[in-house]
């Protein structure tokens, strides 16, 4: 199979990402894409340059141009949320003031990713250069969409998974070079994470399709397998996975290592016994010795709990160029698997364009539904693919689903899981 993992820029075109996950049938489908591989690929090379890799100071400078330029984008969001204080007063939900800087990044980003790509290599000749700003536009959909939902005011892991599309993507354009390191990752990512957590605690964000206390965590999971994948190669480890519960321990090693430093927020953001708001989290701590088995089962519940979820991977959409809703090994459109009110599954070839919705990317970054549009989908044409698998539109009362942490982790159920059952 050729190499899907990176791209060239002089060959490739790009458009507006569009929805394309609708249901459990369309996140099966997902699970064949070009898509998918690359955010896999991806996501395994991260993890593997992060071992025995300290978190940098913040103010930590690289010898790649394009790192500090996106670090300081990321700033420089940051620094906007004090502009737009929220509004006083008790909420049960999300401050509205957020939708205010939703709103103020909404015009601001584009310009600050095109400095971005400025400092590129490719900037140096202006016919290449026109070309790679045409990126830009897929570029800012997934950047602007792992800020969180402007219209639900939240954040989940499916905002946290498009920051990885962000770099990603980048990457496949070469951009970072060949002297990009693991400690050039871990500062965008930290510079990423300190301002999802100014937003989230300044503007009271809610958790975006959280399990509750039955999910690893409110917002977070890739921090956690950056976090144990800085540890996992060590053979003598500063701290070891039951150590996670001692609050002094997490506060040394909090601005080293990710899985501490997000342990650190949820202490800050809860409180009560660590066993009771965070159990998956506490359990992992009390079973599970080695960083090693940590890491590869929290990759695996990964694969298992954000990416074949509906609830989370229904917010990614998809573009021409980085992420294409196409086949794998055969490179041909995938079937869109939508809802009708006549029909409980429909599918249409993603090459009919006739049939597709003209979706507009909207506050939300989600889709402008017409009912009128939806009745165009060919009611007979197409026989929709049987869903063997469980509807992933309902959110699961009480723990994961049976494959999710206590079988992936590969550690005993302890009996106030089965007294919570």
């Amino acid at each position: 199979m050729e190499d899907l993992s990176t791209i060239n820029i002089k060959e490739q075109s790009f458009s507006l990402p569009l929805k394309r996950i609708y249901d459990s049938q369309s996140t099966f489908t997902f699970q064949s894409s070009i898509a998918i591989y690359r955010l896999k690929y991806y996501l395994h090379k991260y993890i593997n340059m992060v071992h025995n890799v300290e978190i940098p100071d913040l103010t930590y400078v690289s010898e790649i141009t394009i790192v500090n330029e996106m670090s300081s984008l990321l700033t420089e969001l940051s620094n906007d949320i004090d502009t737009i204080p929220p509004f006083e007063g008790p909420r049960r939900y999300g401050n509205l003031a957020c939708r205010n800087w939703h709103s103020l990044i909404d015009s601001k980003v584009p310009l600050l990713l095109e400095k971005v790509l400025g400092c590129s290599n490719h900037a140096t000749e202006k016919g290449e250069f026109e070309k790679l700003k045409g990126c830009i536009i897929e570029l800012n959909y997934y950047l602007c969409n792992s800020l969180g939902s402007a219209t639900r005011l939240d954040y989940g892991t499916g905002h946290e998974l498009s920051f990885l599309a962000v770099i990603a993507a980048m990457d496949m354009l070469g951009l970072w070079t060949e002297n990009f390191k693991g400690v050039d990752l871990l500062h965008m990512f930290h510079c990423y994470y300190e301002l999802v957590k100014k937003l989230i605690v300044t503007y009271t964000l809610e958790p975006a399709g959280s399990h509750g206390v039955w999910g690893l965590d409110d917002h977070f999971h890739l921090s956690y397998i950056l976090g144990s994948s800085q540890l996992s190669e060590n053979p003598n480890p500063p701290f070891s996975p039951s150590d996670i519960i001692n609050k002094k321990i997490v506060t040394e090693y909090m601005h080293k290592n990710f899985y501490c430093y997000t342990i650190d927020f949820i202490y800050k953001v809860k409180s009560g016994p660590f066993s009771e708001h965070s159990p998956i989290l506490y359990d992992i701590s009390t079973t599970v010795n080695s960083w090693l088995k940590v890491n590869s089962g929290l990759v695996k519940m990964y694969m298992v709990e954000v990416l074949n979820k509906f609830p989370v991977v229904q917010h990614f959409w998809f573009g021409e160029g980085f992420y294409p809703w196409k086949n794998v090994k055969t490179h041909k459109l995938l079937d869109v698997y939508m809802n009708d009110t006549n029909q409980e599954n429909n599918v249409f070839n993603s090459s009919d364009s006739s049939s597709i919705p003209n979706n507009a990317m909207n506050k939300d970054r989600s889709v402008n539904q017409n009912p009128s549009q939806l009745n165009r989908i060919p009611q007979n044409r197409y026989t929709a693919i049987p869903v063997n698998n469980r509807d992933l539109r309902r959110p699961p009362m009480g723990p994961p689903s049976s494959h999710g942490v206590e079988n992936i982790l590969q550690f005993k159920p302890i009996d106030r899981f089965r007294r919570r059952r």
